[in-house]
């Protein structure tokens, strides 16, 4: 319970010289030393109310902090992506030991400026544009789970395929290549991400029903990308 973490904290700060008290006009625990005053909002586990009330608790006091128990996974990447809110927002974090009641604090109330953030994430930052301006259709919708992405790669095979039926179905990649105008098709005829090719014999590929599939499937997007003349 929350009342758990109340004693561990309020310890925790007592022994800093803080003089501590619960339920100060509904901050879960309010101190003061000098002329420091701080805010520590209790809760068995971070979720959007803790972060909302801590926000809110920032209106009255400059330094607030978030009092949890220890997660089990502190590595995980949905702890590490509230953290990172948490320092965007300059809320600090303590943590408490459900068996030793050990105090942590993960983070402290301090806005981190959003450029250090982007400085460490250049490349995924590189990677968003690259994979971005390497579709062509751009023909997915946001917020639908479940439906396969047209991602650069499957565009590129989308025509590869489609060249391969063009062909006859059954044809040497060296062919394939020079009619699709797709650098990779080797490669993604050898690789087969999709399971739409089977290798016949060395330089010989032929479309599986998986890729004749494929070819009703996404019969739209290959239209529009044939029609923009890709890979020529």
């Amino acid at each position: 319970m929350e009342k758990d973490l109340f004693e561990p904290i309020k310890e925790y700060f007592e022994k800093q010289g803080f003089t501590c008290d619960g339920e100060v006009l509904d901050i879960d625990l309010y101190m003061e030393k000098g002329d420091e005053k701080v805010a520590v909002e209790l809760k068995q586990e971070l979720n959007f109310r803790v972060f909302q009330q801590a926000a809110i608790r920032q209106k009255q006091v400059e330094t607030v902090y978030i009092g949890t128990f220890n997660p089990k996974n502190m590595r995980s990447h949905a702890f590490k992506d509230k953290l990172y809110l948490l320092k965007r927002l300059g809320i600090g974090l303590i943590v408490v030991s459900k068996k030793t009641g050990e105090v942590q604090v993960v983070s402290g109330p301090v806005a981190s400026e959003l450029s250090a953030f982007q400085k460490r994430n250049a490349k995924k930052s590189e990677a968003l544009s690259k994979e971005f301006n390497k579709r062509k259709a751009k023909n997915n919708t946001g917020g639908v789970h479940g439906k396969k992405l047209i991602t650069s790669y499957r565009e590129d095979a989308l025509l590869v395929l489609d060249s391969l039926a063009e062909l006859g179905g059954e044809e040497k990649n060296t062919v394939v290549r020079k009619n699709s105008g797709i650098k990779k098709t080797s490669e993604i005829l050898r690789n087969n991400y999709y399971g739409w090719f089977e290798k016949v014999e060395t330089g010989l590929y032929r479309i599986t029903d998986e890729g004749y599939n494929a070819l009703e499937e996404f019969e739209d997007t290959i239209f529009k990308l044939r029609t923009m003349n890709v890979g020529e």
